[in-house]
């Protein structure tokens, strides 16, 4: 099985770079666990789908460019080590790539990653102002649900967090409370530090949904009454989460500043 992974994975030259390694030294329980989890939560399940497989070395060679940096000072500099394999860091890695991509279409230049414990997770230039931007991601993963559609009864997949009334309010709210919980003070306090030890910025979350599951999430309307109860403008919601923080960025398909 390793082999044949192996075999797919050099059709794609980044993608080979930055992985081979840490397929290599993986156990053989953890391949098999790996392409036992659903897709939008394994590393190995789509090395044989040439089409996310060019999405994966298009996300490679952008942040190369955006950040100005070689394949192997990239690899170097990001906080995840790529050659061992843990599937939560990697799909932060791809999250911090993500979203500086993203912002480099948007307008903003000059990125350069930040090393350094309690940082955010890399720094960039818009209209001649700095901004210090940390990214926390969003794990989304699917599970099969039973719809009546028309009298006719159809299994879809949706996110594991959708409510059971499928109410997109009651998952507007669900969402809301996860990210307040934990992901979004966590993110304040990092660009806090961060200005204490760099010096002055604008400061931006980045909020990025997982790369295969992006298809699942909220539309910019229901994004925006996310926003909403995080900054404490919405009913019930009285604590300002994003105190301190100048914008809060979703990247999903799409990327919106908020």
């Amino acid at each position: 099985m390793k082999n044949t992974l192996l075999a797919n994975l050099a059709q794609y030259p980044l993608s080979d770079f930055f992985l081979r390694r840490c397929v290599e030294t993986m156990s053989d329980k953890q391949v098999t666990d790996d392409l036992a989890e659903k897709p939008d939560f394994s590393l190995l399940f789509h090395f044989d789908n040439p089409y996310q497989m060019g999405r994966l070395e298009e996300l490679f060679a952008k942040a190369m460019e955006t950040f100005r940096l070689s394949k192997e000072e990239l690899k170097a500099q990001a906080e995840f080590n790529f050659d061992v394999y843990d599937i939560e860091s990697f799909e932060s890695a791809r999250a911090v790539f993500r979203l500086a991509n993203a912002l480099s279409e948007a307008g903003f230049t000059q990125f350069a990653i930040l090393k350094g414990k309690g940082l955010a997770d890399f720094r960039a230039m818009n209209n001649g102002q700095r901004w210090f931007v940390e990214v926390k991601t969003l794990i989304l993963q699917t599970k099969p649900k039973k719809f009546d559609v028309n009298g006719t009864t159809e299994t879809l997949d949706v996110d594991k967090f959708q409510p059971k009334s499928c109410s997109t309010e009651e998952y507007v709210e669900k969402i809301s409370r996860r990210i307040a919980g934990n992901l979004i003070e966590k993110a304040r306090q990092q660009l806090l530090e961060t200005v204490k030890r760099e010096g002055e910025a604008r400061k931006m979350v980045g909020l990025v949904v997982n790369l295969f599951a992006i298809d699942f999430f909220l539309d910019a309307e229901h994004l925006s009454d996310v926003h909403a109860r995080l900054r404490g403008k919405f009913t019930d919601w009285e604590k300002n989460y994003l105190a301190d923080v100048d914008t809060l960025a979703f990247l999903t398909g799409q990327l919106y500043l908020l």
